[in-house]
């Protein structure tokens, strides 16, 4: 059996966000006020928003676009097309594109996984306006084609799909976890830094390094034979995301902007709640690093795991937004401040102690994200055939 596909705009009424310029002057504490739906209520890891941080004034949401709970969120831009349901009322800026369907003919959970879907987002990447930052139009978002099966079908399928896309759920807060496992055995190895109750004693991070550089400042291309690491790389959580990798020119991948397994890369510039990612790099292909970030080349007396976990801790980003200075809308940290953000220094068996324990953990992570991927891959073979009549 299949099902007949239908333009978005037969299924939806589609519009678009408006927010009230100078949106500071409406934002309000008063318990009349309007809540105001923004991009931060979402999370990667819910499909719905619940509440807002903020409300506006009565006369603000005359200026906006009221939504209400059971409309799907689509984001507007940037990465756009993630679709939210609102269990929330409220007013939406123009980040946002506003689904309201008939609950007759739309099961929200089956539309869920439609909207969410590759095939879709393909369609939406095929439509999405802006050379440099891509965003979607509300006029052709209504000719988006999707699948419309009976309201009983949408109910059966999502019920699967649900159950399915459960288990992902359930692998990546298993990753999740492996994150938290560091940062306890952290404590447990080193006590809390703030009030370092082992005594060790108190150093700078330049101590304990051999060398700090910054990274090349060459124009990266898709093409190339070097890849070169970028901020965007470092995830917060302290590690190297490989994915949208751009490249240069062996000739211009000097040396000295090469990291080696063990470098500790910081990233220097960027928003003041991202400035100061820091991770290792483990190799174990030739790469260099940008400009953004700066090289620390740990000494034979350190482990760079511990350097990257203090980094990376509550305590460690603390300290890094007390410290960033902001220029033209990005907080910086140079190589020479970098140098000066004082540690406590276990002794050097110790670290390794930690070292071999991070390694293993990042290894068993390593594992599940390929086994995630996996999952990911067959999720979209059954969306494929769930949207086609054959499941």
């Amino acid at each position: 059996m299949s099902f007949p596909r239908v333009p978005l705009g037969e299924i939806f009424d589609i519009a678009r966000g408006g927010s009230p310029r100078p949106i500071d002057a409406y934002i309000t504490d008063a318990s009349d006020g309007v809540n105001w739906i923004s991009i931060k209520d979402a999370s990667n890891s819910s499909k719905y928003i619940k509440k807002t941080k903020k409300k506006i004034l009565q006369s603000g949401a005359l200026k906006s676009r009221r939504v209400k709970p059971g409309d799907f969120l689509l984001t507007n831009s940037m990465s756009f097309g993630r679709p939210y349901i609102l269990q929330t009322d409220g007013c939406i800026h123009d980040g946002w594109l506003v689904l309201s369907g008939d609950e007759r003919i739309v099961d929200q959970d089956f539309f869920y996984h439609v909207l969410g879907s590759d095939h879709t987002y393909r369609q939406f990447s095929s439509i999405a306006a802006g050379a440099v930052v891509k965003n979607l139009n509300t006029t052709l978002v209504k000719t988006v084609l999707v699948p419309l099966p009976p309201l009983s079908e949408q109910r059966r399928i999502a019920a699967i799909l649900d159950k399915a896309d459960a288990l992902r759920a359930q692998r990546r807060t298993a990753i999740a976890k492996l994150d938290e496992l560091l940062q306890s055995v952290f404590v447990e190895m080193f006590g809390d830094p703030v009030t370092n109750p082992k005594g060790w004693p108190i150093r700078k991070i330049a101590d304990l390094l051999d060398s700090v550089k910054y990274g090349s400042s060459d124009k990266a291309t898709q093409e190339g034979e070097i890849p070169i690491l970028r901020m965007n790389n470092l995830t917060y959580s302290g590690q190297i995301e490989l994915s949208e990798l751009k490249y240069i020119t062996a000739k211009q991948a000097d040396e000295k902007y090469l990291v080696e397994p063990g470098d500790i890369l910081f990233n220097r510039t960027n928003s003041k709640e991202l400035v100061g990612k820091t991770a290792v790099y483990e190799g174990p292909i030739p790469m260099a690093y940008a400009g953004y970030l700066v090289r620390g080349r740990v000494n034979q007396s350190n482990a760079p795991e511990y350097i990257s976990a203090f980094l990376n801790s509550v305590w460690g980003k603390a300290i890094l937004r007390n410290m960033c200075k902001n220029i033209v809308g990005m907080a910086n940290i140079n190589a020479r401040e970098f140098g000066t953000i004082e540690l406590p220094v276990p002794p050097s068996e110790l670290q390794r102690k930690f070292q071999h324990y991070v390694r293993a953990v990042r290894a068993q992570k390593q594992r599940m994200q390929e086994g995630a991927k996996k999952l990911d891959e067959l999720f979209a073979s059954l969306q494929q055939r769930a949207f086609s009549g054959k499941l």
